[in-house]
């Protein structure tokens, strides 16, 4: 197991770009295994002029590749600056560690739920676990204030 007096909590930041660009490069298979083909020239717009190319569930599943991969770019420079804050201001080890390792895996369940969920019931739970993510990079900002005030 990691030792948690350790600081791995930098290597959440490459972590958290690859999630952020997976739903991506998903959305880019689906749209390829659809039509079989890929616009790099416009490739922003690929998904809706594929539509009509595409099953309904494959289209609002890549719908959904987009939207979570949006969300992860957004998301992404927050928990960023979080992370190297509380690592400036000499926040624990551990408490880097567990806080940012739990935000990989917030951002892992994100991906998922959204992809995959189509509900209510998902949608909320997918808002849950984004709420969390966002609360874990705030306890980090609250944290490196604290320790440089």
């Amino acid at each position: 197991m990691f030792d948690l007096s350790s600081n791995y909590s930098l290597y959440t930041l490459p972590v958290a770009v690859v999630l952020a660009y997976a739903p991506h490069f998903f959305k880019g298979s689906i749209v390829v295994g659809q039509t079989g083909k890929w616009n790099n020239i416009s490739p922003r717009s690929n998904v809706d002029k594929a539509e009509k190319q595409m099953t309904q569930a494959a289209y609002r599943k890549a719908k959904r590749c987009e939207a979570a991969h949006q969300n992860g770019m957004e998301s992404f420079s927050v928990f960023a600056c979080a992370v190297i804050a509380a690592n400036y201001a000499n926040v624990s080890n551990v408490t880097l560690n567990i806080a940012s390792w739990s935000y990989v895996v917030c951002r892992v369940l994100y991906n998922y739920v959204y992809i995959s969920g189509e509900s209510q019931a998902v949608g909320n739970i997918r808002s849950l676990v984004w709420a969390i993510s966002l609360l874990i990079a705030s306890f980090l900002y609250v944290l490196a204030a604290r320790s440089v005030a």
